[in-house]
């Protein structure tokens, strides 16, 4: 009888351990589907996370700022001194109105008459020009009536040719404009009745890349030892293909390079990286860690933006005391620069260190690691709440980079309104045909985008580099910031 009860009791053991097994699964997976009803009832969009707003579809959700309201009705504010447009020059076209009674009046010319009131219309009158060049010879009586020969421009090669004006206009509309090769076409034949093939503006295009090469290395020089650096990257299909734009920037200079590869391999072909011991500003991908040489200063607007999301979606308060904090941060540090300084001091700058550190600590104390056992599924994930709160954990030093140097931005928008361009190309004309056709295209951009930031019009950085003038332009660059300057001197 003894025996029956061990062998019952060593049964009833074994079925409760299985039991017990059956129960921790069936509650690893309960927490796992309640994860992801989450998940689906708090989707995320642009505002609350890195998502591009092009995935919001037509529901896209409302705007709403980061700053505290001013209290202030929107609009001019009382004492602000408003502006209007401003006549550029003496009008080409004088048009006078006259009474309706003075209609077909025999004595209206004899009538004293006084301008009540201007006003101005500013117009234009799209009308191409055919310019005829013509060889000339001369005899010469102070030569012994010697035949001498006129020269041609050196642009002018052929019977015809196109100008620089048209060759930039074209190149502008590829380029900056965004505008497709056949609608190019389309519009230079439509609006200014002149016949351009398709495969001219390409060449034109490739003209211009050609033109402008040493520039762009001369700018890419200057990139690689910027004391800031913006980094992004992004996804461009070429030839039905996905390849990556990478954008290395700051508020002066842009350098876009074309690769295969998104991550280090690109990095390192690049060859900027690799020796850059300066400070890095990136969204946080992790290949760019791989360059521990330089420091580094993470995005936070991306930072702000998951906040956002576990603030109003999880309903987490440290959330929100993590996001006053840092606009706290930014909003001091704006203020104090606009007085014309340069640093917080050392115990301002530690008093925000220690706040950080306790809305860490309490948002840990609120997400602690799950305890699912190990299992088919493996290891238990973290969450992205706790994957959040160890990277402010972590990389605290990083997040805060803007407040301890003042060089550094607050976000990488620099870097996301560079390669912005390249983005609406590709939904506006597609992808592109060719690798080659892509690289001209970030040499182009980098060019022009360096040209605006410099004050420069796209059109007119692109018609100077079309004369051959874009090294004298980058030495421009490299001394002047003032706008004023260039017309003067090219």
């Amino acid at each position: 009888m003894e025996e029956q009860y061990k062998v019952l009791i060593q049964m009833l053991t074994k079925q409760n351990e299985r039991q017990a097994i059956q129960i921790r699964v069936l509650t690893a997976r309960i927490d796992e589907l309640l994860e992801q009803l989450e998940a689906k009832n708090h989707k995320k969009n642009s505002r609350n996370s890195s998502a591009p707003p092009s995935s919001d579809g037509y529901s896209k959700p409302a705007t709403k700022s980061q700053r505290k309201s001013s209290g202030a009705k929107p609009g001019g504010q009382d004492g602000h001194k408003g502006s209007s447009m401003k006549l550029m020059k003496e009008p080409d076209e004088i048009q006078a109105h006259y009474p309706a009674a003075c209609s077909g009046c025999p004595n209206r010319e004899f009538c004293h008459s006084i301008i009540a009131e201007r006003r101005y219309e500013s117009d234009i009158i799209v009308e191409p020009r055919l310019i005829e060049h013509r060889q000339m010879v001369c005899l010469c009586p102070m030569a012994g009536n010697k035949a001498l020969m006129g020269a041609f421009p050196k642009n002018i090669t052929g019977i015809k040719q196109y100008g620089n004006n048209l060759k930039a206009f074209a190149a502008a509309l590829a380029t900056v404009g965004m505008v497709s090769i056949d609608r190019i076409h389309e519009l230079l034949t439509g609006v200014f009745d002149i016949s351009v093939s398709t495969g001219s503006i390409q060449s034109w295009i490739k003209q211009l890349s050609s033109a402008i090469k040493d520039a762009v290395q001369k700018i890419r020089e200057q990139v690689s030892h910027l004391r800031v650096l913006n980094c992004d990257e992004t996804g461009l299909r070429v030839n039905g293909s996905l390849h990556w734009l990478h954008c290395l920037c700051d508020e002066n200079w842009s350098y876009l390079a074309l690769h295969k590869k998104r991550g280090s391999k690109a990095m390192d072909e690049t060859d900027i990286l690799p020796g850059f011991r300066n400070t890095m500003v990136h969204d946080f991908w992790k290949p760019y860690y791989k360059y521990s040489q330089a420091l580094h200063g993470i995005c936070n607007a991306h930072i702000m933006r998951e906040l956002v999301y576990v603030e109003e979606q999880l309903h987490r308060d440290w959330a929100k005391s993590m996001r006053e904090l840092l606009m706290e941060i930014h909003d001091s540090r704006n203020t104090l620069m606009s007085y014309g300084k340069t640093s917080f001091q050392d115990l301002v700058l530690e008093a925000y260190h220690v706040r950080y550190d306790a809305i860490v600590q309490r948002g840990m104390a609120d997400n602690l690691p799950s305890q699912k056992p190990k299992g088919k599924r493996g290891r238990p994930g973290k969450g992205k709440v706790l994957c959040l709160l160890e990277r402010l954990r972590d990389y605290k030093g990083d997040i805060l980079r803007f407040a301890s140097d003042w060089t550094v931005p607050f976000t990488n928008n620099e870097a996301e309104r560079t390669i912005r361009f390249s983005k609406v190309k590709q939904k506006v004309s597609g992808c592109f045909r060719t690798v080659e056709g892509a690289e001209d295209y970030m040499q182009i951009m980098s060019f022009v985008s360096t040209a605006k930031k410099h004050g420069m019009p796209y059109f007119e950085a692109v018609r100077v580099a079309l004369t051959g003038n874009a090294l004298h332009l980058y030495g421009i660059w490299a001394i002047w910031k003032n706008s004023t300057f260039y017309t003067d001197q090219l």
